[in-house]
């Protein structure tokens, strides 16, 4: 019997269902395939990441964890004077490091190695212990930069987890000879001022590494074998300095300090023809091992840093100036009135009162004022400007060193109405007394300015390298410097810088009086003077220039005070350079009971507008 209707649907709905149900399974099959596709594909592409892209990444993450690198100072090189001794050289020394770790993992009480440390490393046993106890540090410093036969010696007792690393140490064995030149170097081996910071390139070497492994738990492996790679030295440099000449200046102005209660002294000598910085020092000096305690202000190189005005010996400026653009000759006389007005500002002379006739060799001889400002008169401005630019006022000074000094120089169209006399005169404008030395070396050497040289060349692998040639500037032509030469000459021979003469040589050069300018606003301070004495030997053919400034001295004449410490200075370095004499000797010398010709009275303070150049340190 056949099935109803009913039976058949049911049928079909059934054979329906089943084909539903399978069809449903075979896609959530797909869908389970696909997604495991898609996971595998997503793992695989991680691990090709992990294995290539991100390689090195892992691997230098492991090192870092596993592996402790430790710096190790590369030897500075040394820096040595003109003939090869040394003024500041690097010595062997040790460094003593601890893996506390390493005591942690043994069982040993941090105590007892600090107590068997503190003896030889002049430390407290409690502070030793204290770094000590850090069980999951591998490496820390326990003491830097001991002498050698401390770190020999510790090496030697083999402390558990305590290890001893060369070190060099920067040494400097004239002690305060040339310190503030020099500066210092800290304790990673790099320049933290003066030379050492300059030179920083040249001293510094390679450093070198020390590797120690480490387990997964941070423990140092103490089986494991300690890497070090050694540092490679710096080059040395060598200076023009003459270390003997560097040590009687120094002593020239330390008695200076004393015999003229002055607050401060400075000195440069200079090889007139190559401008090498034969000598260049400061007083009061510290000693290099007490660098520590010795304030920022005290450790001025302050020929280098410091601007002032010149005074007086700015005059020569303007005498070369005047020369050269030929407002005037070395045969002319000069009819000059008592006293000259401009701007409202009264200048005289304090050897005349009336009106007189002065020869141009007399005035620079007397360093007369109103002969001075006549001269600048007939240049005017830009003439006066640019000679003073070009003798290196207002200019870099040649010598790389931190904080070196520009001086200040207006320009013209910033001239007030007492400008041009001031700056005639050597005020209102301010200069480095390394830049004073420079413009008397340009008219010792027939009128070419050659830049200062401080720096002579570098030594390494033991193959001497030179520094470049100087830059050299023709500043006044030949004939007119040979002129302002024999006119300075007369300075010292009969004008107001009788005090600079050194037995034996013919001697030429420039007094200057120098107000202090005040630090607090225009004007000057009263009664603060620097006394200024620059000059060369020998006048004829000269081959040493010397520029000496007193700060406060008493008396604070330059002529009274700054030119005997010039002549002590320049007879030292004439003698260093084996000049022979050039002038009949004189057993009596000059003549201290007979005072030289006064110099210009200190001008007053300007009158509103015309401030004074401040003369406190530049940088």
């Amino acid at each position: 019997m056949s099935a109803g209707p009913g039976a058949r649907r049911r049928a079909r709905g059934s054979a329906l269902s089943r084909a539903v149900t399978r069809a449903d399974g075979r896609r959530r099959l797909g869908l389970l395939l696909l997604c495991h596709l898609l996971l595998t594909a997503l793992i695989a592409a991680r691990l090709v990441m992990l294995q290539t892209v991100e390689a090195q990444e892992y691997r230098a993450l492991g090192e870092r964890q596993l592996v402790n690198h430790v710096e190790l100072p590369a030897p500075r090189g040394s820096i040595l004077d003109r003939d090869g001794d040394p003024l500041a050289r690097t010595q062997q020394g040790a460094a003593v490091s601890a893996d506390p770790s390493t005591l942690h993992e043994a069982g040993i009480a941090p105590e007892l190695v600090a107590q068997a440390l503190a003896e030889d490393l002049d430390r407290s046993a409690e502070v030793l212990a204290e770094r000590l106890d850090r069980p999951d540090t591998s490496f820390v410093y326990l003491a830097r930069q001991v002498p050698a036969e401390v770190g020999e010696r510790l090496a030697e007792r083999e402390l558990p987890g305590v290890h001893v690393l060369d070190e060099p140490i920067r040494s400097y064995p004239g002690g305060r000879l040339a310190a503030p030149v020099l500066g210092f170097a800290g304790i990673d081996g790099e320049g933290l001022s003066g030379l050492e910071q300059a030179l920083d390139d040249a001293l510094l070497g390679e450093p070198g590494s020390l590797r120690v492994e480490r387990a997964a738990t941070g423990e140092a492996i103490s089986a494991a074998e300690r890497v070090q790679q050694p540092a490679q030295p710096g080059s040395d440099v060598v200076l023009a300095l003459d270390r003997h000449l560097q040590h009687r200046t120094e002593t020239a102005l330390d008695a200076a300090l004393d015999d003229l209660d002055a607050e401060e002294a400075a000195a440069v000598v200079l090889d007139a023809r190559s401008a090498e910085v034969l000598a260049m020092a400061t007083a009061p000096g510290f000693e290099q091992d007490e660098i520590a305690d010795v304030p920022a202000e005290r450790r001025r190189n302050v020929p280098v840093t410091d601007a002032f005005e010149p005074g007086s010996a700015g005059k020569v400026a303007t005498f070369a100036a005047a020369l050269q653009h030929e407002v005037t000759h070395v045969d002319e006389t000069l009819d000059l009135p008592a006293a000259i007005e401009v701007g409202g500002r009264r200048f005289s002379d304090p050897h005349r009162a009336e009106p007189s006739e002065l020869d141009l060799t007399t005035a620079v001889a007397r360093s007369s004022n109103v002969a001075t400002i006549e001269l600048g008169e007939r240049l005017g401005d830009e003439r006066l400007h640019a000679m003073l630019e070009r003798l290196g006022v207002g200019q870099e000074p040649g010598v790389a060193f931190p904080g070196a000094g520009v001086g200040i120089l207006p320009e013209p169209e910033e001239w007030g109405a007492t400008s041009r006399p001031t700056i005639a005169i050597g005020q209102a404008y301010a200069m480095t007394l390394l830049q004073l030395a420079s413009a008397t070396q340009a008219i010792a050497d027939d009128g070419v300015r050659t830049d200062p040289t401080l720096v002579r060349g570098t030594v390494r692998d033991g193959r001497y390298e030179p520094v470049a040639d100087p830059d050299r500037t023709r500043v006044v032509d030949a004939d007119a410097a040979r002129d302002l030469r024999e006119m300075l000459t007369a300075v010292v021979e009969d004008g107001t810088g009788q005090r600079a003469a050194v037995e034996g040589y013919h001697v030429a050069g420039k007094t200057g009086t120098a107000q202090k300018a005040r630090e607090d606003g225009p004007g000057y301070e009263p009664g603060a003077y620097r006394g200024v004495f620059t000059g060369f030997a020998p006048a004829s053919d000269p081959a040493v220039v010397v520029a000496v400034m007193l700060d406060e001295p008493d008396p604070h004449w330059g002529g009274q005070s700054a030119a005997p410490v010039f002549a002590e200075i320049a007879e030292a370095a004439l003698t260093a350079k084996g000049i022979p004499p050039d002038a009949p000797s004189s057993a009596e010398g000059p003549d201290p009971s007979q005072e030289p010709p006064p110099e210009e009275p200190p001008p007053q303070a300007p009158p509103p507008g015309d401030e004074a150049v401040p003369s406190s340190p530049e940088g």
